[in-house]
């Protein structure tokens, strides 16, 4: 969203306004969109024709690093239910074998019984 940046002859910046669409006059200002993750630290006014924002990267903040943690353990706990799975089947194929050997071996003894 596009912002109205209020600021003096040394590119600090006094007042942003959003939504706003006219230019105030007798005062520097110009329209800007801020980045998502960015604060606008200054207005660079080094060639007072053609100013330009300076922009700086936010720090990450505890609810982004609580949101990253979560995510990467969801990631987890998804490949850990994954491998239970496939673990379980496993199993599952071994008792069946385990059965099918008990079951040859109790026909070899009747076998031998008769």
């Amino acid at each position: 969203m596009k912002a109205l940046i209020i600021y003096d002859l040394t590119g600090r910046i006094w007042n942003i306004l959003y939504g706003e669409e006219a230019v105030p006059q007798g005062l520097p200002a110009l329209f800007a969109d801020i980045p998502e993750g960015e604060r606008l630290e200054r207005i660079d006014v080094t060639d007072p024709e053609h100013p330009e924002p300076v922009f700086s990267y936010l720090p990450e903040s505890d609810i982004g690093r609580l949101q990253k943690q979560a995510g990467e353990l969801e990631r987890q706990l998804a490949d850990t239910q994954l491998a239970l799975a496939e673990q379980y089947e496993e199993n599952l194929e071994l008792r069946e074998e385990v059965i099918n050997i008990q079951l040859a071996l109790v026909e070899l003894y009747e076998g031998k019984e008769a």
